[in-house]
């Protein structure tokens, strides 16, 4: 019975794919296909992403926003080989060059077989820069719900220092504005979920005496429009 061989080296008794062993399907196959270009879209005021039609954020820096974006895009446009397992994608850097063109650096780690191999790719980015929806609200001074803290009989850095232990990532992002006066703390919400939902945290460890009332009642296309005021007393 004749031996298995490798087609292009002629090594025997070797895996075989497609009639290769594994180091010479890395050398004679294109393993991976890149897309020519990546595209997306980044605040740039809070590193938010563009996702499906709508700002997520995701990361605190731009270098993570970016890499975000290029992981995502390629995940739906790179084209990997069949024989190819194991694989792991990463940006591994990202800079500009005269002319303004920005690039990434992909690497491109996996196994054919049980050969590993290491890949490296220049790709260029096209990112738009723009501002997303809640950036343009702080910046216009909008609001939607304000949080009023005070002290059961008088106000402290104590409790401010304990209401604000609470805070979580979404509720440091929906803060537009804070307003400080000797009664306590005025802070402003450019989405009033995420006021509610800082209240019922709080309220399901600290006994506080919640009073809710609106204020500026509008009329917009047909349906009524007000500012929820939530006060607070620790």
């Amino acid at each position: 019975m004749p031996k298995k061989f490798c087609i292009v080296c002629g090594r025997e008794d070797v895996e075989l794919i497609d009639r290769m062993c594994p180091s010479c399907y890395i050398k004679t196959k294109r393993l991976v296909e890149f897309p020519p270009v990546i595209l997306g879209k980044i605040c740039k005021i809070c590193n938010a992403e563009w996702i499906d039609g709508k700002w997520v954020r995701l990361a605190e820096t731009e270098y993570d926003a970016v890499r975000d974006v290029v992981l995502r895009y390629l995940a739906k446009e790179m084209i990997i080989d069949r024989n190819v397992k194991d694989y792991r994608i990463d940006m591994i850097k990202k800079w500009k060059e005269r002319g303004g063109r920005s690039f990434a650096e992909i690497v491109v780690e996996g196994k054919v077989g049980n050969q590993a191999f290491r890949l490296k790719k220049k790709v260029e980015l096209r990112l738009t820069y723009s501002i997303c929806n809640d950036c343009l609200k702080r910046k216009s001074g909008y609001y939607e719900a304000i949080i009023q803290l005070r002290g059961r009989k008088e106000f402290s850095e104590e409790k401010r220092a304990l209401f604000e232990s609470f805070f979580t990532n979404e509720t440091v992002h929906s803060i537009s504005d804070v307003k400080i006066s000797k009664d306590g703390i005025d802070y402003y919400f450019i989405n009033k979920t995420a006021a509610k939902r800082l209240i019922s945290t709080i309220t399901s460890i600290v006994n506080a005496e919640i009073t809710e009332s609106y204020e500026n009642e509008t009329i917009k296309n047909g349906k009524r429009e007000a500012k929820l005021v939530i006060s607070v007393r620790i």
